[in-house]
């Protein structure tokens, strides 16, 4: 009998000889998308004292399909929080998804996760924030062009320490959101 490592090992290898087929075997196929668009960010707080924080503003975003089922994506984002203009927000999310049509013309649905890092600023105060998140989206790949709708949910911890220095225990859901535009080649 195998021993749960040796299953385990062989299971990737499997996974990763799918993941790693190249996209660029069929003509129709295109690996790469460059593209702007909407992105949003809602932080929610569970005190009623205080005003859940909303920000939009526009992203840039890049990603490259390893294969029809697997997709790396950076975006970069540039926002303003829609209750206090004063407070401009930039930042990046890097994500990784597993889904179908990553690199195929048609319908494509994925799901995933990442990373975020966000840096507030206000008045030459500048406070960064940073986390895991859990991300998915849909979309539809035509020959040149796509169009996404991505959708984050961001470990809101930072967001929590941060408000909680002047609230006591504040817990937060923090969530962001994109919709792309895309060329592709």
């Amino acid at each position: 009998m195998k021993s749960p490592m040796k299953k385990i090992t062989l299971l990737f290898l499997a996974l990763m000889s799918t993941v790693v087929h190249s996209a660029a075997d069929d003509p129709m196929d295109k690996q790469f998308t460059a593209g702007f668009g909407t992105y949003a960010t809602v932080i929610a707080y569970d005190d009623s004292f205080l005003n859940d924080d909303e920000l939009s503003g526009i992203s840039f975003s890049f990603s490259y399909a390893i294969s029809d089922i697997f997709a790396l994506r950076a975006s970069y984002f540039a926002t303003e929080h829609d209750d206090v203009s004063a407070i401009d927000a930039t930042g990046l999310d890097l994500l990784g998804h597993v889904g179908v049509n990553m690199a195929s013309p048609g319908f494509k649905a994925y799901i995933g996760g990442g990373m975020f890092t966000e840096e507030w600023e206000l008045a030459g105060f500048e406070r960064t924030f940073n986390g895991l998140q859990l991300s998915g989206g849909i979309g539809y790949n035509w020959e040149s062009v796509a169009l996404d709708f991505i959708l984050n949910i961001r470990d809101a911890s930072d967001y929590e320490e941060f408000v909680s220095t002047v609230f006591n225990d504040v817990e937060a859901a923090a969530a962001s959101g994109s919709l792309l535009l895309s060329f592709r080649f």
